[in-house]
Protein backbone atom coordinates (compact mmCIF):
# COMPACT_ATOMS: atom_id res chain seq x y z
CA UNK A 1 0.00 0.00 0.00
CA UNK A 2 1.07 3.86 -0.89
CA UNK A 3 1.40 6.24 1.44
CA UNK A 4 -0.85 9.08 1.23
CA UNK A 5 1.43 12.51 1.15
CA UNK A 6 -0.60 14.62 3.41
CA UNK A 7 0.28 17.93 4.63
CA UNK A 8 -0.79 19.35 8.25
CA UNK A 9 -0.23 22.11 10.17
CA UNK A 10 -0.49 21.37 14.29
CA UNK A 11 -1.66 24.62 14.66
CA UNK A 12 -4.65 24.51 11.79
CA UNK A 13 -8.32 22.92 13.51
CA UNK A 14 -9.20 22.09 10.12
CA UNK A 15 -5.77 19.71 9.87
CA UNK A 16 -6.65 18.79 13.13
CA UNK A 17 -10.21 17.52 12.00
CA UNK A 18 -9.03 16.39 8.81
CA UNK A 19 -6.15 14.20 10.47
CA UNK A 20 -8.27 12.68 13.13
CA UNK A 21 -10.25 11.34 10.40
CA UNK A 22 -6.90 10.14 8.77
CA UNK A 23 -5.75 8.29 11.98
CA UNK A 24 -8.92 6.29 12.33
CA UNK A 25 -8.27 4.84 8.72
CA UNK A 26 -4.47 3.98 9.32
CA UNK A 27 -5.32 1.95 12.32
CA UNK A 28 -7.95 0.13 10.79
CA UNK A 29 -5.69 -0.72 8.06
CA UNK A 30 -7.54 1.13 5.38
CA UNK A 31 -4.98 3.59 4.29
CA UNK A 32 -0.91 4.19 4.90
CA UNK A 33 -0.30 8.05 4.92
CA UNK A 34 2.64 9.87 4.76
CA UNK A 35 2.44 13.00 6.95
CA UNK A 36 4.16 15.55 6.26
CA UNK A 37 4.61 19.20 8.04
CA UNK A 38 3.66 22.74 6.17
CA UNK A 39 3.94 25.55 8.50
CA UNK A 40 1.25 27.90 7.94
CA UNK A 41 2.19 31.84 8.33
CA UNK A 42 -0.55 32.83 10.07
CA UNK A 43 1.12 35.96 11.60
CA UNK A 44 1.65 37.94 8.55
CA UNK A 45 -1.97 38.24 8.02
CA UNK A 46 -3.01 39.00 11.28
CA UNK A 47 -2.95 42.72 11.12
CA UNK A 48 -5.26 42.60 7.69
CA UNK A 49 -8.32 44.00 7.89
CA UNK A 50 -11.03 41.51 9.02
CA UNK A 51 -8.59 39.06 10.34
CA UNK A 52 -10.59 38.76 13.89
CA UNK A 53 -13.79 38.48 12.26
CA UNK A 54 -12.37 35.71 10.22
CA UNK A 55 -10.45 33.74 12.85
CA UNK A 56 -13.98 33.72 14.75
CA UNK A 57 -15.74 32.09 11.98
CA UNK A 58 -13.19 30.00 11.22
CA UNK A 59 -13.21 28.46 14.92
CA UNK A 60 -17.10 28.82 14.77
CA UNK A 61 -17.12 26.25 11.74
CA UNK A 62 -14.57 23.97 12.56
CA UNK A 63 -16.40 22.70 15.82
CA UNK A 64 -19.31 22.28 13.32
CA UNK A 65 -17.06 19.39 12.37
CA UNK A 66 -15.23 18.65 14.99
CA UNK A 67 -17.99 18.35 17.76
CA UNK A 68 -19.73 15.27 16.24
CA UNK A 69 -16.07 13.23 16.45
CA UNK A 70 -15.86 14.12 19.78
CA UNK A 71 -13.29 16.67 19.24
CA UNK A 72 -12.40 19.67 21.74
CA UNK A 73 -11.52 23.17 19.66
CA UNK A 74 -10.75 26.09 21.79
CA UNK A 75 -9.25 28.97 19.32
CA UNK A 76 -5.64 29.86 20.89
CA UNK A 77 -4.91 32.64 22.82
CA UNK A 78 -2.20 33.59 20.54
CA UNK A 79 -0.73 33.34 16.95
CA UNK A 80 1.67 31.04 17.20
CA UNK A 81 5.04 29.58 14.61
CA UNK A 82 4.55 25.50 14.77
CA UNK A 83 8.05 25.06 13.35
CA UNK A 84 8.88 23.92 16.82
CA UNK A 85 6.22 21.04 17.03
CA UNK A 86 6.34 20.50 12.71
CA UNK A 87 10.11 19.50 13.97
CA UNK A 88 8.52 17.47 16.35
CA UNK A 89 6.91 15.52 13.63
CA UNK A 90 9.80 14.98 11.28
CA UNK A 91 11.28 13.83 14.50
CA UNK A 92 8.60 11.06 15.65
CA UNK A 93 8.52 9.52 12.12
CA UNK A 94 11.89 8.86 12.70
CA UNK A 95 12.11 7.33 16.06
CA UNK A 96 8.41 6.94 17.32
CA UNK A 97 4.88 6.21 17.09
CA UNK A 98 4.11 9.52 14.67
CA UNK A 99 0.34 8.68 14.61
CA UNK A 100 0.47 9.05 18.70
CA UNK A 101 2.62 12.65 18.17
CA UNK A 102 0.06 14.14 15.77
CA UNK A 103 -2.83 12.86 18.13
CA UNK A 104 -1.25 13.96 21.04
CA UNK A 105 -0.08 17.20 19.73
CA UNK A 106 -3.20 18.29 18.45
CA UNK A 107 -5.21 17.58 21.05
CA UNK A 108 -2.99 18.99 23.25
CA UNK A 109 -2.53 22.46 21.26
CA UNK A 110 -6.44 22.58 21.05
CA UNK A 111 -7.04 22.09 24.74
CA UNK A 112 -4.81 25.33 25.26
CA UNK A 113 -2.35 22.97 27.48
CA UNK A 114 1.15 23.02 24.95
CA UNK A 115 2.45 26.12 23.18
CA UNK A 116 4.12 24.40 19.94
CA UNK A 117 7.06 26.94 20.12
CA UNK A 118 8.07 25.46 23.18
CA UNK A 119 10.57 23.00 23.19
CA UNK A 120 10.04 21.39 26.49
CA UNK A 121 6.55 20.94 25.50
CA UNK A 122 6.89 19.21 22.47
CA UNK A 123 9.77 17.02 24.47
CA UNK A 124 6.71 16.07 26.82
CA UNK A 125 4.86 15.20 23.72
CA UNK A 126 7.81 13.11 21.92
CA UNK A 127 8.17 11.38 24.64
CA UNK A 128 4.65 10.22 25.31
CA UNK A 129 4.74 8.33 21.58
CA UNK A 130 8.14 6.97 22.84
CA UNK A 131 10.81 8.86 21.31
CA UNK A 132 14.33 9.36 22.77
CA UNK A 133 13.98 13.15 24.09
CA UNK A 134 17.57 13.73 24.73
CA UNK A 135 18.08 13.72 20.89
CA UNK A 136 15.50 16.40 20.02
CA UNK A 137 17.33 19.49 20.59
CA UNK A 138 20.07 18.92 18.44
CA UNK A 139 17.62 17.74 15.56
CA UNK A 140 15.70 20.62 16.00
CA UNK A 141 18.91 23.13 15.79
CA UNK A 142 20.31 20.76 12.84
CA UNK A 143 19.23 18.22 10.49
CA UNK A 144 15.23 19.15 11.34
CA UNK A 145 15.27 22.95 10.89
CA UNK A 146 16.67 21.96 7.52
CA UNK A 147 13.99 19.17 6.70
CA UNK A 148 11.64 21.30 7.79
CA UNK A 149 12.68 24.08 4.99
CA UNK A 150 13.08 21.03 2.13
CA UNK A 151 9.71 19.82 2.34
CA UNK A 152 8.14 23.19 2.67
CA UNK A 153 9.96 23.82 -0.46
CA UNK A 154 8.49 20.69 -1.78
CA UNK A 155 5.62 21.51 -0.82
CA UNK A 156 5.50 24.40 -2.81
CA UNK A 157 6.82 22.81 -6.03
CA UNK A 158 4.15 20.00 -5.58
CA UNK A 159 1.31 23.17 -5.46
CA UNK A 160 0.57 22.57 -1.70
CA UNK A 161 -0.52 26.10 -0.53
CA UNK A 162 -2.58 25.78 3.04
CA UNK A 163 -3.59 22.22 5.02
CA UNK A 164 -4.94 20.02 5.25
CA UNK A 165 -3.95 18.86 2.20
CA UNK A 166 -3.44 15.44 0.14
CA UNK A 167 -2.35 14.11 -2.85
CA UNK A 168 -3.58 11.31 -4.63
CA UNK A 169 -1.93 10.21 -7.82
CA UNK A 170 -0.64 14.05 -8.60
CA UNK A 171 -4.24 15.79 -7.89
CA UNK A 172 -4.16 17.70 -4.56
CA UNK A 173 -7.32 17.87 -2.26
CA UNK A 174 -7.22 20.64 0.05
CA UNK A 175 -9.40 21.22 2.92
CA UNK A 176 -10.77 18.61 5.31
CA UNK A 177 -14.03 19.10 3.60
CA UNK A 178 -12.23 17.60 0.38
CA UNK A 179 -11.26 14.16 2.72
CA UNK A 180 -14.41 12.19 1.21
CA UNK A 181 -13.45 12.99 -2.04
CA UNK A 182 -9.67 12.20 -1.63
CA UNK A 183 -10.49 8.91 -0.19
CA UNK A 184 -12.88 7.83 -2.99
CA UNK A 185 -10.21 9.28 -5.67
CA UNK A 186 -7.99 6.73 -3.25
CA UNK A 187 -10.48 4.37 -3.90
CA UNK A 188 -11.57 3.70 0.15
CA UNK A 189 -14.86 4.85 -0.14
Amino acid sequence: MTAIPFYIDLKSPYSYVAAHRGLALARAGRLQFDWRPFTLDIGSRTGAPGWRNRARYVYRDVRRFATPLGLTIRGPKEVYNSSVAQIGLLYAKQCGDVEAYIENTFAAFFNRELAPDDVAAVKIQLDRCGCPVEGFVGFLQGEGGQALDTMQEEADQAGVFAVPTLIIEGELYWGQDRFDMALAAAGVV
